[in-house]
């Protein structure tokens, strides 16, 4: 069976000694992890540049001695009580005193905190100390920049470990290994370019061995010749502003050549803001004409069709400059709709999952059957006043009843 997996993921590593560079950071945090309750700092802040093995050695750390991750992205959920919400029930119940692979306790785990900012934040970065100084677990955050003034209250209760890019030979040899593991014959200077390219981002750096290596059995140093330099500095926030204020499609889809965002994310954040860019309404229909056909592009790239990415990148650039000459400053959304919506309403559809679960179990049918076919009806029927018998029949909790009583049509 062919895995196609990224090989970001299928080569993730599981201990800490798999993680390739920064090795004082490394024995910091373990060592920092290793003391328990003596910890001086109840938290820490892994910062550095994106790539580096920061969230990697929380996963690895935490797989190889047996801990649980609770895991928050804290640029997504900003507020003080999305924060709160998922942050104290994982941080009030104490992980056992003794450090050992049989230890089993939670870790708390926000990731870029940095994103965290400005009027969205209503309290968020409060809520995070407060986390921090009430905790039983231990609590581990990861930024790529730690000189912003509103990170100042984290780093007062933070030990802070840096995390600096990945050397050159190292990133070669982590790469040579991979393409033995997928029976590829590399060019050393093949590999070299693209470790080079990365600028010391090992995530970057796989990302592209998979991109330039699809479908071949040797690897040369011309099948990289398409990779460009990626700006690091360049988050999707200056990416935004940069390509919708771009005055041509190539300035624009260099722009995004060079960033290393997530593509569906910078999709979805494109078609959020077109609104805002456009106040043509024949402009609007053209542009988002546009995103649907790089939204069919990228359902075609999927996880190996990496040579169509260039189609997709360009359908979004020429999509955000239907009409340069118009542009006018605006206020960008971001994170997209679509991703704060999932977020909010999470607990109300594992809640309806549980519901269809226990339908399904009765009923003999399947989850999807039972949520289409079975629901609408449940809920009429326990709206009435002789539905005791089957509430008790499904096993329904109140909470549960509630939620059918008021849920809105499907």
């Amino acid at each position: 069976m062919t895995d196609d997996r990224l090989w970001v993921e299928k080569y993730r590593p599981k201990s800490v000694s798999e993680i390739v560079g920064n090795e004082e950071a490394k024995t910091t945090f373990i060592n920092w992890l290793e003391k328990g309750k003596k910890r001086k700092k109840k938290a820490v802040l892994l910062y550095g540049p994106a790539g580096v093995g920061k969230t990697a050695l929380v996963n690895a750390a935490s797989n190889q001695f047996g801990f649980t991750i609770i895991e928050m992205n804290a640029s997504d959920t900003r507020t003080e009580k999305a924060i709160n919400k998922v942050g104290k029930p994982a941080t009030s119940y104490a992980s056992l005193d003794r450090f050992s692979v049989e230890t089993k306790g939670n870790i708390l785990f926000l990731d870029e905190v940095d994103g965290v900012f400005g009027q969205q934040d209503r309290g968020g970065i409060g809520a995070i100390v407060n986390i921090v100084k009430e905790s039983l677990v231990p609590v581990v955050m990861a930024a790529n920049n730690t000189d912003l003034q509103k990170l100042k209250p984290l780093k007062r209760v933070c030990l802070l470990i840096r995390f600096h890019s990945v050397r050159i030979p190292l990133i070669i040899t982590t790469l040579r290994k991979i393409c033995l593991k997928e029976n590829i014959e590399a060019e050393f200077e093949a590999l070299e370019k693209i470790a080079c390219n990365s600028r010391g981002d090992m995530r970057s750096a796989i990302n592209d061995l998979q991109s330039s290596a699809a479908g071949k059995e040797i690897l040369r140093v011309q099948d990289t010749v398409l990779l460009k330099s990626r700006n690091k500095d360049v988050g999707m926030d200056d990416l935004l502003r940069g390509v919708f204020s771009a005055e041509s499609v190539g300035e624009a889809a260099a722009l995004i050549n060079q960033s290393n965002v997530d593509y569906d994310v910078f999709m979805l954040s494109v078609s959020d803001n077109l609104p805002l860019r456009y106040t043509d309404p024949v402009d609007l229909a053209v542009a988002y004409d546009i995103v649907s056909r790089a939204d069919v592009f990228r359902g075609r790239v999927g996880t190996e069709n990496w040579r169509l990415l260039k189609y997709f990148f360009n359908l979004l650039a020429e999509a955000v400059t239907v009409s340069p000459k118009s542009f006018k400053p605006f206020n960008f959304i971001f994170p997209p709709m679509r991703i704060m919506t999932l977020f909010w309403t999470k607990s109300k559809r594992a809640k309806l999952d549980v519901i269809c679960g226990k339908i399904a179990s009765k009923c003999h049918v399947s989850r999807t059957t039972a949520k289409n076919d079975m629901v609408p009806f449940i809920k009429l029927m326990i709206e009435t006043e002789k539905s005791t018998p089957l509430i008790n029949w499904l096993k329904l909790e109140p909470e549960e009843v509630t939620y059918l009583t008021n849920m809105k049509k499907l």
